[in-house]
């Protein structure tokens, strides 16, 4: 018995180049303009309504699901937009409480101010040597330390000037006393003081480092 091979057949590519012919001719009759606006606004104008509803009725799926992603970007774009806003209101917030707190320190210190002037200082007695060489001692010790005896609240005070920007904490310290801000200075760091002098107007920071030359170092 003689088994042969049968030898297998080619593709028959050349049945593929009529239908292939065909599809670029109507493509480039459906791209091409003036072959397209004949066949939508001439005689085939009925066909071509009907085949495009037909294929409006096949895409609209695809159509609907490339809108839920589109309106998904968006809701997320929302969503980003919304922390984002949120965390500035909340930083807004803290800086209006810290701008309230200093508004509150501001007022305390004027009215303790305007009180000390009008309270009328009896006279006193003339100081003896060792007490005029104490008080001269103390002196000498209060202005070479500026920071000494500093309060609670101007410790408080130079932390909060230190968080502050340089531009809104000079607005409040040219509001104050020379003699305050000078020891609220001796608190902090000479970077921050340093930024809040340059922020100053130059007469105040002038008076400021005059009557205090220990705020030059």
């Amino acid at each position: 018995m003689i088994v042969t091979r049968r030898r297998r057949k080619p593709f028959p590519w050349k049945r593929l180049i009529l239908p292939v012919i065909a599809i670029a001719l109507v493509s480039f009759a459906i791209a091409w303009p003036p072959s397209r606006n004949a066949i939508t606004g001439g005689p085939m104008a009925p066909m071509w309504q009907t085949v495009g509803s037909r294929f409006s009725t096949v895409a609209a799926p695809f159509r609907f699901a490339a809108q839920n992603q589109l309106l998904t970007a968006k809701n997320r774009l929302i969503k980003q937009l919304q922390s984002q806003i949120a965390g500035l209101q909340s930083q807004s917030e803290a800086k209006d409480k810290q701008i309230s707190s200093l508004n509150a320190q501001i007022a305390q210190l004027q009215s303790q101010a305007a009180n000390a002037r009008s309270t009328t200082t009896a006279p006193v007695a003339a100081p003896s040597t060792a007490s005029l060489g104490v008080a001269s001692g103390s002196a000498v010790s209060a202005s070479g330390d500026l920071s000494a005896g500093a309060t609670q609240d101007m410790r408080r005070t130079a932390q909060i000037w230190a968080s502050m920007e340089p531009e809104n904490a000079a607005k409040v310290v040219q509001r104050l006393p020379v003699p305050y801000v000078a020891r609220v200075f001796a608190l902090m760091s000479p970077d921050d003081a340093g930024a809040i002098l340059d922020a100053l107007p130059a007469a105040f920071a002038a008076q400021l480092t005059q009557e205090n030359p220990e705020l030059k170092r």
